[in-house]
């Protein structure tokens, strides 16, 4: 638990010091419909319009579009940036300009202090030095330094590629359309304070002016356009008119027939629907270029066109079209949008390509027809003319020139007046998105060091305490003697802690250390392990008096490294030095390591006695400790369970139950090898060795089935290396025992809380 909080506070730590710091400025913005506007470029009212698209999303969308992030990056001058987020850009500089054609190059700025500065290339060459009085003239860029009177210092800045100092505020903005209204508040994003709200601004004003040349685009196009269809029917009409005088010149004035007079006027309805119809298709044409790729501008500007009202699969097209682009910008906007390389974005890209070649097939279908539209308009023209020509005489010759004339007249005077309307638009055109309030200082977001380190604690106690549970929940070992007792069911016989190698090697007589087992129960009396096997013997010694009378016992283990000849040896030794005469046998055939704790020669034997090379007097060590006799292994057989199950075992067994008190037999491992069970079989009980935090429970209750499966007497457990503050009842007697009292008082608060968890 200690170990999680640590590293996750020390983990917000690192990152809250690394993280750069993010700061935000917000503009309020009122967007009114540019419909209007357009309106007075056509005879039909754009704000009846059947087309749903939202005038103020569009608008809102435009923020994040490539073309204005372009334009705000080379009029604020972001393609020349500091390389240290931490510098304040505009706190250092000011009036700086960037070609277009700068190339991406890196710099170093040395500052001087009050003495001036020099900018070197990224190769340490001198570009230019000198005061703060002068602008700082670049390769493709310059600025004016603010003067500067601290320590000197060396930055490094760099000009940055066009898309990349567009990016800067592709990345940064963001939006927020107030409801049922017109008003947006937008927000720009960035780690430099003193260049946030001068990026947002710079955004606000591109879009303004952005607004104002799309509708001073349209009107220039259509103004271009009348221009040239007024020179073309003023020449007509003129042309008309003089074939009128001429013929009134030549004949005498008569009167039309008020058939002739319908005929004539309907020809002027046809012609004048033929003339918008016109106008109409060339706006289109002007609009989509001809071209197959849609942009989000070219989508807004199609979106005005009063031809497309009346045409539900055009409407249902931009409508689509500018949900994509929403969702679009949705995905990649801010800090942690999504990359340009991300497969939604791509899957979303994908989607507007072919909603985009959908709203050109819709719009190539709407010119076709409006094109069809002006050919019949045309073919009811020319009948209605063939008609007229049929009328007799002078007075059809007259009809038909006074009917051009009346034409070219009429459409003289729509021109004119288009003309007009389109002069006086193009003069008065203004940005329809005002700023209602500009931009706020930038202020710090996101989470401080401090708050980053109290979320890191609470967030590292709740990994560790749930760690922890789940480690105690998988850790199926033995660890305590309720462990054992719930298990196994059988009782808990002695617990010996878990003691420093180096207190468990007690020199020999002759200066040596005995190897590998650790005989503690010749060590100081207020030695904690040796007290523990002495408790060990007192609980055996409890058995006996209880039940049938204990003289051979067989240790054993689930499994090897448990301590089973460590306990062994030691339980043989408290026997002895209780006056009972005792009998250590080292019946462990494969791995025998009695001799060694004990400084004897491995042969002869157990086996020598049993093959009968030996005589039993001959093989057991007299007298190793008082009262205490050992019998080594003698030399390694091959087949060890067939000699300690075989008649001459019997006899020995019978033979050392008339000499001794109790015979401890080490054997191996119960789950490894047979041994141990063919021991037990003719044992007068069992004694089982567990290590804490290494026997498995299912290792225990494996090896207890297997001994009782041949009828061996488990008489008990002993819960080997155990930890002082994983079992409280070993506690009590280590304070009896007075060793807290030498341990120091934080020492003491720990094996406390220890106790108690």
């Amino acid at each position: 638990m200690v170990g999680v909080t640590a590293l996750a506070v020390a983990s917000a730590w690192v990152t809250g010091r690394r993280a750069v710091p993010q700061y935000r400025s917000s503009a309020t913005i009122q967007i009114a419909s540019k419909r209007q506007i357009f309106s007075r470029l056509e005879t039909v009212d754009l704000e009846g319009m059947d087309l749903r698209t939202d005038p103020v999303l569009s608008e809102a969308l435009v923020l994040s579009t490539q073309s204005v992030a372009l334009t705000v990056a080379d009029r604020v001058g972001l393609r020349l940036q500091f390389a240290d987020p931490q510098v304040r850009r505009n706190e250092l500089v000011s009036d700086v300009q960037v070609d277009s054609l700068a190339l991406p190059d890196s710099f170093s700025l040395r500052l001087d202090g009050p003495r001036g500065y020099a900018l070197r290339d990224r190769r340490g060459r001198m570009i230019v030095s000198g005061g703060y009085d002068a602008p700082v003239v670049g390769p493709g860029f310059t600025f004016l330094l603010l003067p500067y009177d601290g320590d000197p210092v060396t930055l490094q800045l760099a000009i940055l590629p066009r898309v990349s100092a567009a990016d800067l505020v592709r990345g940064g903005i963001g939006y927020s359309v107030q409801p049922t209204t017109n008003v947006v508040t937008v927000t720009q994003t960035g780690t430099d304070p003193s260049q946030v709200p001068v990026i947002l601004d710079g955004a606000l004003r591109a879009l303004q002016d952005y607004g104002a040349d799309r509708i001073r685009e349209v009107a220039n196009n259509r103004l271009r356009y009348i221009s040239e269809r007024v020179d073309d029917a003023r020449t007509r009409y003129m042309g008309s008119l003089a074939r009128v005088q001429a013929f009134k010149t030549a004949n005498a004035t008569i009167d039309i027939s008020a058939e002739e007079t319908a005929l004539i006027n309907s020809i002027q309805e046809y012609e004048r629907e033929k003339t918008r119809r016109e106008l109409d298709l060339a706006t289109i044409r002007g609009i989509m270029g001809g071209g197959t790729d849609v942009t989000f501008e070219t989508v807004n500007r199609l979106a005005t066109v009063a031809a497309i009202a009346t045409n539900p699969a055009m409407g249902f097209q931009l409508e689509n079209l500018l949900r994509l682009y929403d969702d679009r910008r949705t995905l990649v906007a801010g800090q942690m949008g999504l990359r340009e390389g991300n497969p939604q974005v791509q899957a979303l890209d994908q989607r507007i390509t072919q909603s985009s070649r959908a709203l050109v097939d819709a719009s190539n279908a709407t010119a076709r027809s409006m094109e069809t539209a002006i050919a019949q308009l045309d073919g009811n023209i020319r009948e209605l003319r063939q008609r007229l020509a049929t009328y007799p005489g002078r007075e059809g010759q007259f009809a038909q020139l006074a009917l051009d004339a009346d034409l070219q007249s009429d459409t003289y005077k729509y021109l004119l007046a288009q003309l007009e309307a389109a002069r006086i638009l193009s003069a008065t055109i203004a940005p329809y998105v005002q700023v209602v309030e500009p931009a706020s200082p930038a202020g710090a977001i996101g989470m401080r060091l401090r708050q980053k380190l109290v979320i890191g604690l609470f967030v590292g106690l709740f990994l560790g305490i749930l760690g922890a549970f789940l480690l105690e929940y998988l850790d199926q070992t033995i660890k305590t003697s309720a462990d054992i007792e719930r298990a196994l069911e059988v009782p808990v016989l002695g617990m010996i802690p878990l003691e420093p190698r180096s207190a468990l090697a007690p020199a020999t007589g002759n200066g040596r250390r005995r190897a590998n087992l650790p005989l503690v129960s010749l060590m100081s009396a207020d030695n904690p392990a040796s007290e523990a096997y002495r408790t060990l013997r007192t609980n055996v010694t409890f058995v006996n008096a209880e039940q049938r009378q204990l003289k051979l016992i067989v240790v054993t283990s689930p499994g090897p490294g448990e301590g089973k000849s460590t306990t062994a040896a030691n339980l043989a030794i408290t026997l002895a030095q209780q006056g009972a005469p005792t009998l250590l046998v080292d019946a462990d055939l494969r791995r025998p390591l009695v001799h060694r704790a004990f400084n004897l020669v491995q042969e002869p034997g157990l086996t020598d006695v049993l093959v009968g090379t030996a005589q039993l007097r001959e093989a057991i060590r007299p007298n190793v400790l008082p009262k205490l006799d050992v019998l080594p292994a003698g030399a390694l057989p091959p087949n060890p369970s067939e000699l300690l199950g075989s008649e001459p075992m019997r006899r020995l067994l019978e033979a050392v139950r008339g000499q001794y008190e109790t015979i401890i037999f080490d054997s191996p491992p119960t789950l490894a090898v047979t041994d141990a069970t063919v021991l037990g079989a003719e044992a007068d009980a069992v004694i089982l060795v567990v290590r804490a935090g290494e026997t498995e429970e299912v290792a225990a209750q494996r090896a207890v089935a297997q001994l009782k499966r041949v009828q061996a007497r488990v008489a008990g457990v002993v819960l080997n290396g155990l930890q002082k503050q994983r079992d409280r009842y070993y506690n009590y007697y280590t304070y009896y025992r007075g060793e807290r009292r030498d341990r120091g008082i934080i020492a003491g608060i720990r094996d406390r809380i220890s106790s108690v968890l």
